[in-house]
């Protein structure tokens, strides 16, 4: 499955993702894959299965049951990860990486980081370069 746009609806955190990594080869209904992985049990029904998870219908009851393994694989294929170069930053608007365009450098303690403006539709951009945590 390619994508050509990146999705970016749906997208768990790294606590979350870790959490898909524990999932067992067994049928899982949305309910309990929700609360496997910490998340609500409406993205499951309004995101993922729309874009096209991996599902099966009980015959008799119709309800929906999802396999854990299957579930991560798909999750994996579908939300790529996103490598910047040094000189990008990615825009939540254009849904892209773009180029740094009109660069600020700012230093709050010991967080450095950079503003910038997106040269597609002007969105105000941000980018941490270095956090040194702990260390004065």
């Amino acid at each position: 499955m390619i994508m050509s746009e990146i999705i970016l609806k749906g997208r768990l955190n790294g606590i979350q993702r870790n959490r898909l990594k524990s999932l067992f080869d067994m049928l899982y209904t949305p309910r309990e894959l929700a609360e496997e992985i910490g998340i609500n049990i409406d993205q499951v029904y309004g995101v993922y299965v729309p874009l096209g998870c991996p599902h099966e219908r009980e015959e008799k009851n119709n309800h929906l049951l999802i396999n854990g393994k299957a579930f991560f694989d798909w999750y994996r294929k579908v939300y790529v990860n996103i490598h910047l170069k040094q000189d990008e930053t990615f825009c939540k608007t254009c849904r892209s990486p773009v180029k740094i365009h009109r660069l600020k450098k700012r230093i709050k303690g010991s967080l450095v980081y950079i503003l910038s403006v997106c040269p597609n539709c002007g969105r105000k951009l941000t980018k941490i370069l270095s956090e040194h945590r702990g260390e004065r």
